[in-house]
């Protein structure tokens, strides 16, 4: 088959499947079953609540751990799709009588399969949906006696429900964002325990109410695909502290839990900025601990005492530290502090918790649609990447398999920088966090996203009515809150229709303005729609070019320079960020070809850059820097890559080479930055008490008056003498 023919035969397959789907037996119902991450007010502030209890922090902590990395099996299964989409309350039962016994600790796994976790069960080229039962037996120290103990996963694809020793501890939704349960009672120290996990992914199209609802054009691999592990801690303990940085000042958010079932009095939170430094050593040492220099002084400290805790309860304590003489972090200097947070009880600490974060503002020029990076103008030159393993090839393509390691993840990083790429966009889902551990310290900007991927006005409407783009968009938000490296939230890929798209950006970008407001909002547009106004509520308006791939004729000009402009007037005020463009590479064909789409498309993104001053052009991302598998079917492998499978940097490699590296700094060596400065503190006041002061001191007056006013009314009333009427 010609490249022409394969070309349009992928667009008209895909068009006709996603016009004719919702009259091809899809269900078109949205499901009762509830996202379980919401919103919820405690003493001193609002809570991200999941599951019964606050949203923990998923990066490494110094704390007791055991990793369930080993001795795992799996039992395929026909799962009930209408029970798995019913709320709990009312299909546990029944799952569990479907389950016969599988979620019970005494239950015989040993014929089961064995299987790595994480990874997946549908590896290609061969795999497809494997819905299932994961069983594992271990066995946690008698240390965790009287600890809190939090169980978290990575992410599962796609639902997931969990029992331990047979206790159910609950359910969650989407593929590719974290979780965690309360262990509570069910788990037993010091002997065997077993997890049991039920996990089932609806084939693509059956389901209109799920994200993603169809095929996508990578490799979705199910099950358990990421890192799942035990975390003890005291039952008085730190869950998360979220940084929101400025240029010369930290605010930050500490969130503290009591499990015990005792009020704690005498209860202070101490929080301190140490400075980092990232070396060949300690690059890949997830501990952020690992980034302090030896016996390095504290740049600045405060203490926030007098706190009750509640039982069974969190609170809130805010504050911020003043910089002066701060290190930024940029592109080229990326500097990193250290946040310590430490909770003690009558001045003895019983918890600690640790995070990297960076001062660093990302935002568009009110005066000019260009970005601006710490108050200086900058355009991006990247490249799409995906979660897969990619090396060493097998017969010519990707390894396949989930998740990439941090070493692995070092590899892509150094691919990106070998053709002088500093953005990268994460596929259509949100990043690795290994990914955006590297690029938070060497020095590499993130575009990632949730996978609304080409989504359909109805498709819209069901899930935003479910909730799940806003559960997703949440989950990544909180998850990723301290990593200067994102710097953009991709709300949709490449999706339909106007008013169900309009509404679904504004309402994912007021929740995320909600839960942080440091990042540019803004979706990948068709290219061949220059004029879609549904970016009109983001910051930025993000396009897709395949000018003389898909259409706009057998050539990229004229076509992408005239819908570029069309998009800038469309958009006067908002960078354009191009979010794609690029060529696959057909068995057997010539390089040159896919190095002659670069070279006849690049130059219109890059004559625009808005680090001109009449420029527009925020960002040119290729797709994609390597090879990768793809759900799509009789496609298998996309070969779209800047690099082949072995490593070798394919023709148009080179030419990304060259002409990124006019726009980015080439990557030298690493620089040597011990972030420094210093800093005051500068407490908030405890909000809550402050709200009830306050709601006493204009509420109660009103209420006074009210109760005044309504008293001598009725004594009119009763004192009113009754007149008669004349006869």
């Amino acid at each position: 088959m010609s490249l022409f023919m394969r070309r349009g035969l992928a667009v008209a397959v895909a068009t006709l499947s996603l016009s004719a789907m919702s009259s091809c037996g899809a269900n078109v119902t949205p499901a009762g079953l509830a996202p379980t991450l919401g919103f919820q007010l405690v003493d001193g502030g609002r809570v991200a609540m999941q599951s019964g209890q606050p949203v923990p922090d998923f990066g490494y902590q110094p704390r007791p751990r055991v990793d369930l990395t080993k001795d795992w099996r799996f039992q395929r299964a026909n799962l009930d799709a209408d029970l798995t989409f019913t709320p709990r309350t009312e299909s546990l039962k029944a799952i569990e009588r479907e389950a016969v016994g599988r979620q019970l600790p005494g239950f015989d796994d040993g014929q089961w399969q064995p299987i790595d976790v994480p990874g997946g069960v549908d590896l290609p080229p061969a795999g497809r949906t494997a819905d299932g039962w994961y069983r594992v037996h271990f066995t946690p120290p008698e240390s965790f006696a009287g600890e809190a103990v939090t169980l978290k996963f990575g992410s599962v694809n796609y639902l997931a429900d969990a029992w331990l020793n047979g206790t159910y501890l609950g359910y969650h939704e989407g593929g590719y964002t974290p979780f965690a349960f309360d262990t509570g009672k069910a788990l037993v120290d010091g002997q065997d325990n077993v997890l049991a996990v039920r996990v089932y992914d609806p084939p693509k199209g059956t389901r209109l109410d799920v994200v993603p609802w169809y095929y996508s054009d990578w490799w979705e691999y199910e099950g358990i695909t990421a890192p799942v592990w035990l975390e003890a801690s005291n039952l008085l303990h730190v869950v998360r502290a979220d940084v929101i940085p400025h240029l010369d000042a930290a605010d930050f958010s500490v969130v503290v839990e009591n499990s015990s079932k005792l009020d704690m009095s005498g209860v202070a939170v101490n929080i301190e900025v140490l400075p980092a430094e990232v070396t060949d050593a300690n690059l890949l040492n997830p501990d952020p601990l690992g980034l302090v220099p030896t016996d390095a002084p504290t740049i600045a400290a405060m203490s926030i005492g007098n706190i009750t805790a509640s039982a069974h309860n969190s609170f809130v304590r805010d504050g911020s530290f003043v910089f002066a003489g701060a290190d930024k972090w940029t592109l080229n200097r990326p500097a990193l502090y250290v946040l310590g947070v430490y909770v003690s009880v009558d001045g003895v600490v019983v918890d600690s918790f640790y995070d990297t974060f960076g001062l660093r503002r990302i935002q568009v020029d009110p005066t000019a649609p260009r970005l601006l990076l710490n108050g200086d103008p900058i355009a991006f030159t990247g490249a799409a990447i995906h979660n897969e393993q990619v090396t060493p090839p097998v017969n010519g393509a990707p390894r396949g398999g989930t998740p990439l390691s941090a070493p692995q993840q070092l590899g892509i990083v150094r691919q990106a920088q070998a053709v002088n790429v500093d953005l990268l966009r994460t596929n259509h889902v949100p990043a690795n966090p290994f990914l955006l551990m590297l690029a938070d310290r060497l020095g590499l900007a993130v575009w990632e996203e949730i996978p609304l991927n080409h989504f359909t006005p109805e498709t819209f409407s069901l899930v935003m009515q479910r909730g799940l783009p806003q559960q997703m968009l949440a989950e990544m938000a909180l998850r990723d809150f301290n990593r200067p490296s994102v710097m953009f939230h991709g709300f949709a890929n490449e999706s339909t229709g106007v008013d169900e798209r309009t509404s679904a950006m504004t309402t994912l970008r007021d929740l995320d303005r909600r839960i942080d407001g440091t990042r540019l909002t803004g979706q990948a547009m068709y290219g061949s729609d220059p004029t879609d106004p549904t970016s009109a509520p983001l910051d930025v308006a993000g396009y897709t070019f395949y000018y003389g791939i898909f259409y706009g004729g057998p050539a990229p000009e004229p076509g992408t320079s005239n819908a570029l402009a069309l998009a800038h007037k469309t958009y006067p005020h908002k960078p354009v960020m191009v979010l794609e463009f690029g060529d696959w590479l057909p068995f057997g064909g010539s390089e040159d070809a896919q190095r002659q789409v670069f070279r006849k498309t690049y130059p219109a993104f890059a004559s625009n850059l808005d680090i001109f001053p009449a420029g527009y052009v925020g960002s040119a991302v290729w797709w994609s820097l390597q090879d990768y598998w793809t759900d799509v079917p009789g496609i298998v492998v996309e070969r779209f890559g800047l690099f082949r499978p072995d490593g070798g940097m394919r023709a148009v490699g080179v030419d990304a080479q060259t002409s990124f590296g006019r726009v980015t700094t080439p990557v030298a060596a690493q620089p040597r930055v011990v972030s420094g400065g210093q800093a005051v503190a500068v407490p908030v006041p405890e909000p809550s008490h402050f709200a009830t002061h306050l709601a006493f001191v204009l509420v109660f007056p009103c209420v006074l008056v009210g109760l005044l006013v309504a008293g001598m009314l009725a004594l009119r009333r009763f004192r009113r003498p009754r007149l008669r009427h004349a006869t």
